[in-house]
């Protein structure tokens, strides 16, 4: 055998080994890559604690909020990464999350920019937790479930594209008494930049409704544009409502509100 032939089978021997050894690398990646990687993209709004298992498949315990809010437990997060996709640049994961505050399951992919394809997305959550995403609620200490279903969100850099609808079932917080509100729906229409929402009452003491408009980008300003009606216990409901808005007559309360909601800011765009 001529020295070129064994020097190609040597190297062929070499690559062969490098490529397994490379396959040993990924099959074996621990959890701990996606903790990273979910504190990264979240820019710290997100944690991914006591990992288990590997990159490929595993869980963790996930956690909301930060120095300024408070730390929430949510719950059990279970994942799944389909590999395939690392092939044309992006990570696509099953995820489920499973706990006594929180539950929910969706489709994600991350891509290259850091663009994220959420699709299916079905979530319950405590509204305790609002204050965690926007500090201000924590006025009101919101009680009750919002439910959240959404077929389709694409965040990137240009903004959200998205259709989805949240649900808020047994509102209350301070002010509304024991028997609460009632429930509420919020549908929301992202088209880049600009996404516009819309307030209905589904059932209740107190009638809201509203339109609004947030700005993906930049400071993430948010306007809405309301009216807040008592329907039943307008006696007891008296204290929430002189903090709603001026009185229009009738019992009627002008909803208007500006403020900031930077959530493409908190991801680290």
């Amino acid at each position: 055998m001529s020295n070129v032939r064994r020097l190609r089978r040597g190297a062929g021997y070499l690559i062969l080994g490098l490529v397994l050894y490379l396959i040993f690398l990924l099959a074996t990646a621990p959890a701990v890559w996606l903790a990273e990687a979910t504190t990264r993209l979240s820019d710290g709004a997100l944690t991914l604690a006591s990992p288990r298992g590997t990159f490929w498949r595993g869980a963790g315990e996930l956690y909301a909020g930060g120095p300024a809010t408070g730390v929430r437990h949510l719950g059990t997060l279970h994942w799944q990464v389909n590999p395939l996709w690392l092939f044309v640049g992006r990570a696509q994961l099953a995820m489920r999350l499973e706990g006594e505050p929180a539950r929910g399951q969706a489709s994600v992919r991350v891509g290259l920019q850091r663009n994220i394809n959420v699709r299916d997305l079905n979530a319950s959550l405590p509204a305790q937790l609002t204050p965690l995403i926007y500090p201000p609620a924590a006025f009101f200490a919101p009680t009750g479930t919002i439910e959240i279903q959404a077929p389709s969100v694409d965040v990137s850099r240009e903004g959200l594209v998205a259709v989805a609808e949240a649900q808020w079932r047994g509102a209350g917080g301070r002010f509304t008494g024991p028997e609460g509100l009632g429930d509420y729906r919020v549908e929301i229409t992202g088209r880049g930049d600009l996404a516009t929402f819309r307030l209905t009452t589904l059932r209740g003491n107190l009638d809201l409704a509203g339109e609004g408009q947030w700005r993906v980008t930049g400071d993430g300003e948010l306007r809405f544009n309301g009216s807040a009606t008592p329907k039943g216990n307008a006696a007891q409901l008296e204290p929430l409502l002189r903090a709603l808005g001026r009185d229009l007559g009738g019992g009627r309360r002008e909803i208007r509100f500006v403020g900031k909601f930077p959530v493409m800011q908190q991801l680290g765009y």
